[in-house]
């Protein structure tokens, strides 16, 4: 009876953990809300879900590698119109061949 109840413990909190994952792009406090391998980047506003250095094709789900002008590189969340970013970012269409959310300028 235990060992039942300690195997669906383990289960809940592991289902628990996957539900609460954010996306890359997504606001954050902490590297852990981020999905596997990404990390909470404090610079930008309110935190964003990212992952660096990345290649094309690389990055996960609806997210794309992105070259700055200083060339380092970002996952970015993908994007077709500013209604598809969050609070404080817009779609932008000029560092890569998909358009990306970044901070409003």
């Amino acid at each position: 009876m235990r060992k039942a109840w300690l195997v669906m413990l383990l289960v809940v909190v592991g289902l628990g953990g996957t539900a609460c994952s954010r996306d890359i792009g997504d606001e954050c406090d902490y590297d852990r809300e981020c999905p596997l391998g990404a990390y909470c980047d404090l610079t930008m506003p309110a935190g964003m879900c990212t992952d660096t250095p990345c290649r094309p094709g690389e990055c996960p789900g609806d997210s794309v590698c992105i070259e700055f002008s200083n060339g380092a590189t970002f996952c970015m969340a993908t994007c077709e119109s500013n209604g598809d970013c969050r609070d404080g970012y817009d779609c932008i269409d000029v560092e890569g061949p998909w358009p990306f959310c970044s901070v409003r300028e």
